[in-house]
């Protein structure tokens, strides 16, 4: 049986690099408040997405437990070369979706904005996707309240 090389799955990760990268955000929903909810692995869509926002940065990692960057899955140091780890940075800006309630979001990899919507525009409602691309990841949470004086952030290590 052949056995995928991490030099294939840096190949890989470098494919997914090139392609748009955005995180939606939705409300999810109400009934998850008392009763957590695990996340399937066959979801396609988020419950209920309010918008979704393009990868603010997105670069080549490599795990190191002295790294300047931790997430969840551990601490790594930014790589100028190709690795099988993609770091995913996106940054709200304080207006996107202001006083919603937040319970949901999913990395989507491949989302077609209509193109007829400004240049440079890196906020998008579900009006404005033509095609939402493919769900990598999702994560659900306890009900987070946005707030127009908060930039919210959120940081993923993508493994491949």
């Amino acid at each position: 049986m052949a056995v995928l090389q991490d030099d294939g799955r840096a190949a890989l990760a470098e494919a997914v690099k090139s392609r748009p990268i955005h995180l939606a955000w939705g409300t999810g929903d109400a009934a998850w408040d008392s009763k957590a909810v695990p996340e399937p692995n066959n979801a396609a869509t988020l419950v209920a997405e309010i918008g979704r926002r393009v990868a603010t940065e997105v670069r080549f990692v490599k795990p190191d437990e002295n790294g300047e960057i931790s997430v969840v899955s551990g601490r790594y140091t930014v790589s100028e070369t190709p690795t099988k780890w993609l770091l995913t940075r996106f940054v709200f800006d304080f207006l996107d979706a202001p006083a919603s309630q937040l319970r949901e979001v999913g990395i989507f990899l491949g989302t077609v904005v209509k193109p007829e919507l400004p240049p440079g525009q890196r906020y998008f409602a579900p009006a404005d996707i033509v095609h939402p691309g493919k769900l990598y990841a999702l994560e659900r949470f306890e009900k987070t309240v946005r707030s127009p004086s908060i930039r919210q952030t959120f940081e993923y290590v993508l493994p491949f």
